[in-house]
């Protein structure tokens, strides 16, 4: 696997530079591969997580050593394809599609279907089990998702993501959540880490892990009972962490409707049957906004809502 190194990562920690870019792998693994001599730093073999970068260059990973390395087999898989130039495509996924190939998922996934629709016109950045995917969505959340055809796409898109000012790119989100928070707006900022006994999960921590900030607005709610309610959130990512939105959620209190692991163990029959029964997490990648680093043009696509967040909308407005 190589990384390129763009001038906003010189004066960084390797470990950190990393992280930022392939922010689906945990930092103390990126930190046991540096320690066991796996990466390289312009040719270079680096033992030190600490070691900061100096010069523009080119991290190398040993890709042995990384969790998907799997050899892809290109899949003539429908794809929604919003926008596409010479620089990056956009996607509307289907919810139930996973982005990348993983133990039991090595078939059928987004990187299957880009491989066939874009053949050799995709970023290597991040290695071929990534193929210029440079944020991921959770298998059961749909919506918009960008990919570089380029590495000088994928490493202008790498930097916009990981500024976490929230100015250079804007992703927002819609989901549906239990109950009514209050605030019904308000920024949640906290650190995430993984949870300290299931690893699959991540958890909010006082003071370890990596910082996350959401913002969120609450459009629309509903009383079933005078207790019991729904809401229709729109919350943006400043910061984009591994299952950001439905820790967040959950840590205020409400957790999304249909969240296998964070929400609800058994919903009240007070509740239609649409939402006891919903058969994911209710969270939708609706925007991307951002200047286009090469056109300097602002771009904004958005998604409208899948047909079975559509219903819950409806119950709102019934």
């Amino acid at each position: 696997m190589k990384l390129e190194i763009t001038p906003e990562k010189l004066g960084k920690r390797i470990d950190i530079v990393i992280s930022d870019l392939i922010s689906d792998s945990s930092r103390s693994r990126i930190q046991k591969l540096i320690k066991d001599g796996k990466v390289l730093l312009s040719g270079e073999s680096i033992t030190d997580p600490s070691k900061k970068i100096s010069e523009i260059g080119i991290i190398e990973i040993d890709e042995c050593e990384t969790e998907n390395n799997y050899e892809i087999t290109p899949e003539a898989i429908d794809l929604k394809v919003v926008f596409e130039d010479e620089y990056i495509v956009i996607i509307d996924k289907a919810a139930g599609m996973v982005c990348h190939p993983a133990p039991g998922h090595r078939s059928g996934t987004l990187v299957n279907a880009i491989t066939h629709h874009f053949k050799n016109s995709l970023s290597d950045i991040g290695g071929k089990t990534r193929a210029g995917i440079i944020h991921r969505l959770d298998k059961d959340t749909s919506g918009l998702i960008l990919i570089a055809k380029t590495n000088a796409a994928h490493a202008a898109f790498a930097n916009l993501f990981a500024n976490e000012k929230g100015n250079l790119i804007k992703r927002k989100y819609t989901c549906f959540v239990f109950g009514i928070p209050s605030p019904k707006s308000g920024k949640i900022e906290t650190f995430i880490t993984r949870h300290p006994k299931n690893r699959q999960m991540f958890a909010v921590h006082e003071s370890r892990g990596k910082l996350a900030i959401t913002l969120y607005e609450t459009k629309k709610s509903k009383y079933f009972t005078s207790t019991k309610a729904i809401s229709k959130i729109d919350c943006e990512l400043l910061t984009g962490r591994t299952h950001q939105i439905r820790v967040h959620m959950k840590h205020i209190g409400h957790n999304i409707i249909g969240d296998p692991v964070y929400g609800k163990n058994k919903v009240e029959a007070i509740y239609p049957q649409i939402i006891r029964e919903f058969p994911r997490q209710a969270l939708h990648s609706r925007i991307l906004e951002f200047q286009h680093p090469f056109s300097k043009q602002w771009m904004i696509f958005e998604s409208d809502l899948p047909e079975d967040m559509k219903k819950l909308d409806e119950i709102l407005e019934s």
